[in-house]
Parts: C-alpha cells; sequence; structure tokens
C-alpha cells in the first residue's frame, strides 16, 4: 500500500476490493503440485512466473524481474556477530529503478512459514547491496511474504485461494502495470473533491454548505499532531461507494470517542496516544456513523490521487446493523 506527499499527513489508507484483473491460476491443476516429479523448478515455471507476470513485472524497467542476484559480501552483521548468507533468492522485484521486495521459490514439500529458508530471505531483504522490505516465499502451495519490521506474515495464503485476495496481493506487491485502466485496484474516488468538483461546497449565496455524511464506515481513526485528529471510511451504496476524510480538533475528538462502542472507545484511545497513532477498524471492531460538517480549504495531493478533508463537527453513532441495511440497496 502506497503513502506518498502530502497524504502521508492523514496515513490514507484504500482498502482494494478486486477488480476484472489478470488473476493467476484459475485454470490451473494443483493436484500436480502433489507429484513427486513437480519440484522447485516446476514451481519457478509454472507458478512463481505466471505470479509475477499477473503483478505486472516483466524483464525490463520500469517493472524489472532481477533474477539470481549475487552479493558482493554475502554476511550481513548483528552487532558484532556476522551471519553468512548461503542462499541467493530466484527473484529481486524492481519499481521505478528501485529493489521492491524479493521472491524465493522452493519445492513443494519445503517449508516456508519458519525456520532456515525464511530467515535466510530475511537476511538477504536487509543486506546493504538489496535493502528492501518486503521478502517472500512460494513453494507451489502457498505464498508467504513478511515485512522486515513484522513477525506475521503480511501475506499467507494457499496459491488456489489467491483469486480471493488478489486486490490485497496486488496492492501490497503489485505495480501500476497491473492496475485496470490505469486505475488502481479497488480505488475508491474522494467524496470531498468530488462535491467540490461538482459544485456542492457553496450555495448560492457563496457561503459553505454543511454536509450531513450519513452512514460512513469507518476505516482508520489517526492523530496527525497533538491539536489535529482525522478518521477516513467508506460512504454511499454498493454500486458507488467513496472514500471520505474528515479532520477534527481535540474538543471534536472527544465527541468523536464519546459516540463509539464502549469496547472501542479504550482501543482507539490508547492506539492514538502512541507510535504510529493510527488505529484500523476492522472485524470485530466495526464502527458506522453520521458525519456532519463543512469542506476544508486545503486540498492533498499524493502520488495516485487528489483529496478534500471535511471539517468535522459532529459525531452521530449508528449501528452495523443500520448501514448493511443501506449498503444493500442498489
Amino acid at each position: 500500500m502506497m503513502f506518498g506527499g502530502a497524504a502521508n499527513k492523514h496515513a490514507k489508507m484504500r482498502l482494494l476490493p478486486a477488480l476484472l484483473m489478470a488473476i493467476p491460476f484459475t485454470n490451473f491443476d494443483f493436484s500436480v503440485v502433489d507429484s513427486p516429479d513437480f519440484r522447485e523448478d516446476s514451481v519457478r515455471e509454472a507458478l512463481v512466473m505466471p505470479l509475477l507476470t499477473a503483478l505486472g513485472f516483466t524483464e525490463s524497467a520500469p517493472y524489472r524481474i532481477i533474477r539470481s542476484r549475487p552479493l558482493t559480501h554475502p554476511y550481513v552483521y548483528f552487532g558484532t556477530v556476522k551471519k553468512g548468507i548461503t542462499i541467493i533468492p530466484d527473484y529481486l522485484l524492481e519499481r521505478d529503478g528501485r529493489h521492491a521486495w524479493i521472491l524465493d521459490a522452493k519445492g513443494p514439500n519445503e517449508s516456508i512459514d519458519s525456520g532456515k529458508h525464511v530467515e535466510q530471505a530475511y537476511s538477504y531483504a536487509i543486506h546493504p547491496d538489496i535493502r528492501v522490505p518486503l521478502y517472500g516465499l512460494c513453494n507451489g502451495r502457498k505464498l508467504v511474504v513478511f515485512h522486515i519490521s513484522q513477525v506475521e506474515p503480511v501475506i499467507d495464503i494457499p496459491l488456489q485461494e489467491v483469486g480471493t485476495t488478489w486486490h490485497m496481493i496486488v496492492g501490497i506487491l503489485g505495480c501500476r502495470s497491473a492496475w485496470p485502466n490505469g486505475i488502481a485496484p479497488g480505488f475508491k474516488p474522494d467524496l470531498g473533491l468530488g462535491l467540490l468538483k461538482a459544485g456542492f461546497d457553496k450555495d448560492e449565496d457563496g457561503k459553505k454548505v454543511y454536509h450531513i455524511v450519513m452512514s460512513v464506515e469507518l476505516c482508520m481513526a489517526a492523530k496527525i499532531r497533538d491539536d489535529l485528529y482525522s478518521v477516513n471510511g467508506y460512504y454511499g451504496r454498493k454500486n458507488q461507494k467513496f472514500m471520505s476524510t474528515f479532520d477534527f480538533g481535540q474538543e471534536q475528538y472527544s465527541a468523536f470517542l464519546a459516540e463509539l462502542d464502549v469496547h472501542l472507545q479504550g482501543k482507539v484511545r490508547a492506539a492514538l496516544s502512541e507510535q504510529p497513532y493510527r488505529f484500523f477498524f476492522v472485524p470485530p471492531d466495526i464502527a458506522v456513523m453520521t458525519i456532519i460538517g463543512d469542506l476544508g480549504d486545503k486540498t492533498y495531493t499524493n502520488d495516485n490521487e487528489s483529496y478534500l478533508p471535511f471539517i468535522a463537527e459532529k459525531f452521530i453513532h449508528e449501528t452495523p446493523e443500520m448501514w448493511d441495511g443501506i449498503d444493500g440497496q442498489e
């Protein structure tokens, strides 16, 4: 997921529902993986290469596949301890001239959840010659991808189920060439910017219009600085959804917390009290609100979009059941 430019202030997140994309393995017979003749080279040719192609990588820039990149000095240091790197991952993936992530193919009977293969892939990923945030392994049965700063994998999925989460995989590993019509998968247009462009920001007398944005399914809350908070979430019906962002001050923050379910209030308050000052509303921690306010005066722009936050003044709690009923409408 990409954050950039002014959008870093709000740590904006686009959750990515599936679109019409070139999903790999839709016609692949996975029973062949159990054959003793299906070894590591088969994994590379029959599964890994189609996966990388579907993610938008090719043999040339800007989204380049580099095979078996050797290291000038095949070891890393942890303090004064020297660790030798004994494997060279099969693929180093490059975006716009920069190393992005690595992927190593293994035989179907090799463990890729933990152990020596994962440890060596991590050491390669953090090597000064490479320095990538993500390192993955594929054994023909599943794809496991780790972030160098996290314990649990960010992707851990059987290859047979790749289609069910392909939007997420593209969002983490893919490149722009894999985006349908050049639009990020699952991109939701910004509600504030849409209202501004349609002329709904002011009335006929040139005065700002207050907007009552109903049934916003919150995605994330963030503390930007001591006197500024922000939440974003989905707004709209099933066949047309927008992403909306709401900024507010300390007084409104207290009102926002008061409208959350009791079990969420403490979680949000704790998360926004320490780095990275973010809380994600994911099941079972779901929150739906009506939010009232007017459009702000500043539009933010990053590499993928521009967006205009609302200045929130009032929050009204809604139940998820109420939101589900509205969302079911066409």
